[in-house]
């Protein structure tokens, strides 16, 4: 589990899977962790919203616009950049550049193309850019690691597998924030994974391997829940963790977006490493005893496309 892959695959998948607000966030944390104070994040207030600027980079006096769909609709794409950057130009008379960030990986429909390249040849005293997805993530690729614990949180180790403990575990459990109540627990023994599961589920390599390091600490999460007092509580968690799974499976959320997330809802009071290690094994033992993700139908014997 070396800490720079976990860094590069959520770098990918935030930029895959962000849209609209969220994807104008997440340039946001990275502007901040590449520029510190030199960025600045402008947020809408009052009538006049955000006067047509997502964040300015006071070293360039660069005005960002950031634009990222959900659906692609030519028209909207044409009147968005004419108005933001009108608007910019007219609010903003300290810019000297002005940049579209959009989150089109397979590239900018032409009209809008055209569009962008009219504006650089009407204002020839402004730098006017756009940038794809795949410049942040470059500006990512020479972040500092605490840097990049700052945009996407602590990665799990594999030194810190090898050494978890219940202790480790019972903080992991402890980060559901499980509400106390009556439960009739279910007997059943917990089943064995089936190895499709990871190709019915259409997981990514890195994901896969961070179950498959995580399912080595399954022992010990199993022995926590077999000796805590409460006898509840190893199916609260299961019930709690399947009806989030549940709710992604309505929402279409699937593959590597519905692992992170769920990752995301285990880990999210981590404070270091060692807390996003046993964060992980107990989401792990949770995939292999079912609880979470699906089991492959009987005489299944595809592949993730």
């Amino acid at each position: 589990m070396d800490r720079y892959c976990w860094f590069r695959w959520q770098a990918e998948l935030a930029l895959h899977t962000r849209k609209a607000t969220a994807f104008q966030d997440h340039f946001n944390d990275v502007m901040e962790a590449v520029y510190g104070t030199n960025f600045i994040r402008v947020r809408p207030a009052g009538k006049d919203g955000d006067r047509k600027c997502d964040g300015y980079l006071q070293s360039t006096d660069t005005v960002f616009q950031v634009y990222a769909p959900t659906r692609v609709e030519l028209r909207s794409w044409l009147r968005k950049i004419d108005e933001d950057f009108s608007g910019a130009k007219a609010q903003w008379a300290t810019m000297r550049s002005w940049t579209f960030v959009h989150n089109q990986h397979d590239g900018l429909p032409a009209d809008v193309t055209r569009s962008l390249l009219q504006i650089k040849t009407d204002h020839a005293n402004l730098v006017i850019d756009q940038w794809p997805p795949a410049r942040l993530l470059e500006l990512t690729a020479d972040l500092t690691e605490d840097r990049l614990v700052r945009v996407f949180g602590h990665p799990p180790l594999e030194r810190e597998m090898r050494t978890l403990h219940r202790g480790d575990i019972a903080e992991a459990v402890a980060g559901l924030a499980l509400e106390s109540g009556p439960w009739a627990p279910d007997a059943a023994d917990l089943p064995v994974v089936d190895p499709r599961k990871l190709d019915f589920n259409r997981l990514s390599d890195y994901p896969r391997r961070l179950i498959t390091a995580g399912i080595a600490q399954a022992r010990t999460v199993e022995e926590y829940f077999d000796n805590n007092p409460d006898p509840t509580l190893r199916d609260r968690a299961g019930m709690l963790m399947k009806v989030e799974w549940l709710k992604l499976q309505q929402r279409g959320v699937t593959g590597d977006e519905a692992f992170r997330t769920l990752y995301e809802r285990v880990a999210a009071n981590v404070q270091g490493s060692r807390e996003a290690t046993a964060s992980l094994a107990l989401l792990a033992f949770l995939f292999e005893s079912c609880d979470i993700f699906d089991n492959p139908p009987a005489g299944w014997a595809g592949t993730a496309a």
